[in-house]
């Protein structure tokens, strides 16, 4: 799956994981979200020692989580259930083991589609 493909999934349909063809399509959602988030890493210039990509797979029913944890920055790919266009969410932290960090701030899944723009955008907000 490209970011393309991840970001119209999102944005088209519930990722749920009830059946096994909805199951494999979730992980797949899921490997293709960490990509995208050590790509993003990579253009946030973070030092590889200096963060972690997670995933929480979660149950059925939910999307699950892709986690960007750096020393200053909080990226959570995650679909709400309240709406497939929320978009995801990041913040700002102080360090590896803050979990609430800073304000949430919104982004719209289209922005994962130019990570060197997004990149840009979270940088020139960094405290």
């Amino acid at each position: 799956m490209n970011p393309k493909n991840f970001v119209q999934l999102v944005e088209n349909n519930y990722i749920q994981g009830y059946s096994e063809q909805e199951f494999a399509l979730k992980e797949e959602w899921l490997k293709t979200g960490r990509r995208i988030l050590k790509q993003l890493a990579k253009e946030l210039n973070l030092p590889k020692d200096s963060y972690e990509v997670r995933i929480n797979r979660a149950g059925v029913a939910v999307s699950g989580d892709i986690v960007l944890h750096g020393e200053w920055v909080y990226v959570v790919l995650s679909q709400s259930s309240a709406s497939r266009t929320l978009g995801f969410c990041w913040r700002f932290c102080k360090g590896r083991k803050d979990y609430t960090g800073d304000r949430n701030q919104w982004a719209s899944w289209q922005e994962l589609l130019n990570l060197h723009r997004f990149a840009n955008k979270i940088l020139e907000q960094k405290p």
